[in-house]
């Protein structure tokens, strides 16, 4: 698989009240920006998306996503995101913002059929 890229996830998790975010940088993806158009009787509105391949040779384990939560950074990031109060949360993720501009993860495609060669993520990313 061609790879253009390496990322950063930084994959949701919640148990009871507790909120965690688990990054997991991964070497060799393949990230394309998207630019998309809709013509309404309003006028034109553009979207802008991500587009990212996971091979599933590159990873140590499975990934278990959270569609709407998990975020993606392009490049190895070593920030963490702070989940011990929701003020250090939303702080945290402001300054991740505001350094990397990162993605939310808003659909997965699980592609790990066929030959183990060719299996992978696809995300669709905003």
């Amino acid at each position: 698989m061609y790879t253009n890229a390496d990322v950063t996830l930084y994959l949701y998790s919640k148990e009871g009240k507790d909120v965690h975010y688990t990054r997991v940088p991964i070497e060799g993806v393949y990230w394309e920006d998207v630019q998309q158009s809709t013509f309404l009787k309003t006028g034109q509105r553009d979207a802008a998306s991500v587009l990212l391949v996971i091979p599933y040779e590159n990873l140590d384990s499975s990934l278990r996503f959270t569609r709407g939560k998990d975020l993606a950074v392009k490049g190895v990031v070593l920030d963490e995101i702070d989940c011990d109060s929701q003020e250090a949360l939303s702080k945290s993720l402001a300054a991740l913002k505001a350094a990397y501009n990162y993605v939310t993860v808003t659909t997965v495609d699980e592609r790990l059929y066929g030959s183990e060669s060719v299996w992978h993520y696809e995300l669709s990313c905003k």
